[in-house]
């Protein structure tokens, strides 16, 4: 039940993007309602808390949403408030939907641990999967990279490649490349980090017990990765917006049109990286404050990042072998 819940406020959040105002609100309010309802029927926790974030989220950015109540009630120019107070919303915003979340768990028949750690289970599966398919655009990319320059070198023999079907322009070319090549790291950089694979340079850390570990890695993703990864987002989609809105084209004359496409790759891909340290967050409080039980199943950042050398191994000195 509370699943398909979920999905209907998924649903209707998307739904209020096409539809005019007023009744775009009215379908917001709807699955908001579903959404809070949702995460006290048996809902999977990552889903109902996408539900909720995605309801609030429309609602913040729609021109109908909350920029038409605050000019209409409060007389407010919404493009100052906006510059000036946007992450001061988004921060209570995020307090709300936190102690909305922290509600379900409590309510939770299986506890607030086992849902805060199927909560995490749920957030990498759609990271990695988003991850691992963005992974195959490396093949349409080397391909075009492979077309473009063989096509280069058969110009330089024969001239007349140029008035022949098989003959692409290069600026096309090389702007799908970088478009290809971007999308893939933007659409893996969550994954990267669901799986460790961002390099880490830790030598004071990795000399440190277990829970101070896990506590340094929950003030780094709190403080600075959930931080940076929202503000990207939120400048990329203003980013995207802008040039949806003019209709962009690439500056070279021969190049790609509809350039809000990668643009808008750019808050989709740090959308996916806080997920993945959200769910990081969530880990690392689980190891530190929940039972002993589920340790097992999130001590990814307890332990270290580098080859452990036992300490009653002795490394041969430089002079050889010492003689009994």
């Amino acid at each position: 039940m509370g699943n398909y819940l979920s999905w209907g406020a998924i649903g209707l959040a998307a739904a209020a993007i096409f539809l005019p105002f007023p009744a775009s609100n009215f379908v917001l309010a709807a699955g908001l309602v579903m959404a809070l309802v949702a995460g006290f029927t048996g809902s999977r926790g990552a889903l109902a808390l996408i539900a909720i974030v995605a309801v609030v989220s429309i609602f913040q950015a729609s021109p109908d949403g909350a920029s038409h109540y605050l000019k209409e009630n409060f007389d407010i120019n919404t493009r100052r408030f906006w510059r000036s107070y946007s992450e001061l919303v988004a921060f209570g915003f995020g307090i709300a939907i936190c102690a909305i979340y922290v509600t379900w768990a409590r309510w939770s028949a299986l506890g607030w641990p086992r849902y805060v750690v199927d909560t995490t289970k749920d957030l990498d599966l759609i990271v990695v999967w988003v991850g691992r398919l963005a992974a195959w655009l490396f093949i349409p990319m080397m391909l075009i990279i492979f077309y473009d320059i063989s096509q280069r070198k058969i110009i330089e023999w024969d001239n007349d490649f140029v008035n022949s079907i098989f003959f692409l322009d290069s600026n096309k070319l090389q702007e799908l490349e970088w478009h290809l090549h971007a999308t893939l790291f933007l659409l893996c950089l969550g994954y990267a980090y669901v799986k460790d694979a961002h390099v880490r340079i830790e030598l004071v850390r990795d000399r440190m017990e277990a829970r101070t570990r896990v506590a340094l890695e929950l003030i780094g993703v709190v403080c600075f990765l959930l931080t940076y990864s929202y503000l990207i987002a939120e400048f990329g989609v203003v980013f995207a917006q802008r040039s949806y809105a003019i209709n962009e084209v690439s500056a070279a004359q021969t190049g790609l049109t509809h350039r809000w496409i990668i643009k808008g790759m750019m808050p989709f891909g740090f959308m996916l990286l806080f997920a993945a340290g959200l769910s990081a967050a969530f880990k690392c409080m689980v190891y530190l404050f929940g039972p002993d039980d589920l340790r097992g199943e999130v001590n990814e950042y307890a332990g270290t990042h580098h080859a452990d050398i036992p300490q009653d191994i002795h490394l041969p000195s430089a002079a050889g072998p010492k003689a009994d």
